[in-house]
């Protein structure tokens, strides 16, 4: 039975993304990227059974670079879709003006305020573009990053935000950067800022991202200084239904997962104390459950 059923777990996420780009298409056909993203989960669920311990990250590492081109080519260079942070204050500003809920507006409501009250921060472990590409440096430490530098993020996140709104108060034009295609579908864009905030803002991202990852000599070193986003997904992690437990195993305390974890989690002290990871520093990474030798976590 258990031969069964393993493999149809695997293939949840691809067959609840699906059913969320079915409901969504009808708005826009586009939104077929979503079965994708959910194959890609699958297809790197699938790939970590090929590995052992810590190299079973290979999967999720796999899944998450499979997925970046949806969100750089498609719809970043393609649709002229800039899902960072800095947009989305436009897109906010438009939908208060009009009532327009844009697909920009979608991507956040569904993965990055509504989806962390289901998984965390696991959008951070599984699809930042961002990440994508830091899993596969060549740094083998995973140093913690002292405290006084994860607070950087704040300021960064005040000014992500403070840019664009000084920008509409200052009287630039967003809402004539669109026009109705049909009345009641989505808008289309016919100038070219959208491209050019995608390309300052992630330009900007990957600038801080990479000397950063080797300066700390830890990968997602960017995620825990300089990254504004996770700080809106923190909230709804606080409270999100999905997070590491304890198995039941006793813990040894040996401190692989504390050692391992990319993102500086204590969670080894969950664990021994038999409580759920409540952090909202954790991606759902799984990199604590591979490196445990005595099976403690899940």
């Amino acid at each position: 039975m258990r031969r069964i059923i393993d493999p149809i777990r695997k293939l949840i996420p691809f067959i609840l993304f699906s059913a969320l780009s079915a409901v969504l298409m009808f708005r826009w056909p586009g939104f077929l990227f979503f079965a994708w993203i959910g194959a890609c989960v699958s297809i790197g669920i699938y790939a970590s059974d090929r590995y052992k311990g810590r190299e079973k990250q290979t999967g999720r590492k796999i899944a998450i670079l499979l997925m970046s081109p949806v969100f750089l080519l498609f719809l970043g260079m393609m649709q002229r879709e800039n899902l960072q942070l800095e947009e989305t204050v436009f897109y906010l500003a438009y939908f208060s003006a009009g009532g327009i809920f844009t697909r920009v507006l979608i991507h956040y409501a569904i993965a990055k305020v509504g989806g962390p009250l289901i998984f965390g921060r696991g959008f951070c472990g599984w699809a930042c573009w961002t990440a994508a590409f830091l899993e596969w440096l060549p740094i083998r430490g995973n140093e913690p990053i002292p405290v006084k530098y994860q607070f950087i993020r704040y300021p960064v996140f005040i000014i992500s935000l403070a840019v664009p709104f000084i920008m509409i108060q200052v009287g630039y034009d967003y809402i004539s950067q669109h026009i109705y295609d049909t009345p009641g579908r989505f808008l289309t864009h016919y100038k070219y800022h959208q491209l050019l905030f995608f390309l300052i803002g992630n330009g900007l991202y990957y600038a801080a991202a990479f000397p950063l990852a080797f300066i700390f000599r830890k990968k997602r070193a960017f995620c825990k200084i300089a990254c504004p986003v996770s700080l809106v997904m923190k909230i709804p992690a606080r409270y999100s239904i999905i997070k590491k437990t304890p198995t039941g195993e006793e813990c040894t305390q040996c401190g692989a997962c504390n050692r391992n974890c990319p993102m500086d989690v204590d969670v080894m002290g969950y664990i021994s104390n038999g409580r759920r990871v409540e952090s909202t520093e954790c991606i759902l990474c799984n990199t604590c459950v591979h490196v445990c030798p005595a099976d403690a976590v899940r």
